[in-house]
């Protein structure tokens, strides 16, 4: 099995913030797995072909090459409508072997209430 999901903890809503987002549909506690989803990881060429699109704004860094290349994986299911936070409630973690990422809660995330992770180094280019 390549990744599992974990339905009903989310789901995507409009967003007072950016357009749509990521929303508990329940108490979530903190440390709690909302989900894995799967990646498509891409490699640097179609990387740099993607900077040029809407969808560069939706990837995840994957790692980059000694000369400073990056490669970014797209991500598919819920997790791609997570908006940014400097002060997030929930955290991912790229897994490329298993090519996932998890999005996992940093504290306890009340029902109703978006999701949000911190884009890191990739704050303002994509926002």
């Amino acid at each position: 099995m390549l990744a599992r999901h974990q339905g009903g903890r989310a789901e995507v809503r409009t967003s007072p913030l950016h357009g749509r987002g990521l929303f508990a549909s329940g108490r979530i506690p903190k440390g709690a797995e909302i989900g894995v989803y799967p990646l498509l990881i891409l490699g640097v060429d179609d990387t740099e072909r993607l900077k040029a699109t809407r969808l560069y704004h939706y990837v995840f860094y994957v790692d980059e090459t000694p000369n400073g290349a990056v490669r970014c994986a797209v991500a598919f299911g819920e997790i791609s409508m997570c908006n940014h936070s400097a002060h997030p409630n929930a955290v991912f973690e790229v897994d490329v072997d298993a090519q996932t990422v998890t999005l996992t809660a940093l504290s306890d995330i009340a029902p109703d209430t978006e999701i949000l992770i911190d884009y890191e180094d990739f704050a303002e280019e994509a926002l």
